[in-house]
């Protein structure tokens, strides 16, 4: 009894699980019935790679990473990008062509993404709900993200009822976020030397260390796209200095 219940376990781990497309590198492959390329250029122009529905990449090859400007789907799939790898921090969903990824905020910003069958599940199963653990994982990074705190005990509970419950994905929690007032209330306070404070502490917290020129690159960020310090936090630690202090 218990080998056949682990056999079942073991298939069903397989079954439901996203398959991992192999690294990718830029080319100009066959596009698929079912699936996503992806693009060097605007306009779904330069090498590109390709995506079957029901595949994701997890971490994106150094010659692939940041550095995706457009986005062509086929066959009713939808396509959700990362800006961190492993599917973390902040993230869009695209259910259609994006000719210019920088119109949507998202120009050469992709470390990883998953592609969805047009069922609206991974591989065109259905709809596929995350587990508990992940719904807690993704309310709280997008809270951070947002509105740079922790989620409040009410706000928790709604959002994992929202998506355990009617199925809402994590980019409709982060949409939801973004109209609320806190968020618009923050973003209309945000000022020059508080976006400069906000890169200081990340820096702090990073590098340990105090921010040189370059960091207004992350000043503008935080006033233009409304980044949050757990966002230049995660850019900064895709620097060559952290990992190199972590060698």
């Amino acid at each position: 009894m218990l080998k056949r219940t682990l056999i079942a376990i073991t298939y069903a781990a397989v079954v439901l699980a996203p398959a991992v497309a192999s690294a990718q590198r830029w080319g100009r492959e066959r596009e698929p019935v079912e699936g996503a390329c992806f693009y060097k250029d605007p306009d779904f122009h330069g090498e590109y790679f390709c995506v079957r529905a029901g595949e994701a990449l997890n971490a994106m090859p150094e010659d692939v990473n940041d550095k995706i400007s457009s986005i062509r789907v086929f066959g009713g799939t939808s396509v959700t990008v990362f800006r961190d790898i492993r599917f973390e921090g902040r993230s869009s969903r695209f259910a259609g062509d994006v000719r210019s990824l920088k119109d949507q905020g998202w120009n050469d910003l992709i470390s990883s993404l998953r592609v969805a069958g047009g069922g609206g599940g991974l591989g065109g199963g259905g709809n596929v709900r995350p587990a508990t653990g992940d719904v807690d994982r993704i309310i709280r990074n997008a809270y951070r993200d947002v509105l740079d705190r922790e989620p409040d005990a009410e706000g928790f509970r709604l959002y994992r009822s929202r998506m355990l419950d009617q199925g809402w994905s994590e980019e409709r929690v982060r949409e939801t976020l973004r109209t609320s007032p806190e968020y618009r209330q923050k973003s209309a306070m945000m000022t020059p030397e508080k976006a400069q404070e906000v890169v200081r502490r990340a820096y702090l917290e990073v590098l340990k260390r105090e921010p040189d020129p370059g960091a207004q690159t992350y000043v503008d960020k935080v006033l233009r796209d409304h980044w949050s310090q757990s966002e230049v936090e995660r850019e900064l630690r895709k620097s060559d200095e952290y990992r190199n202090k972590r060698k």
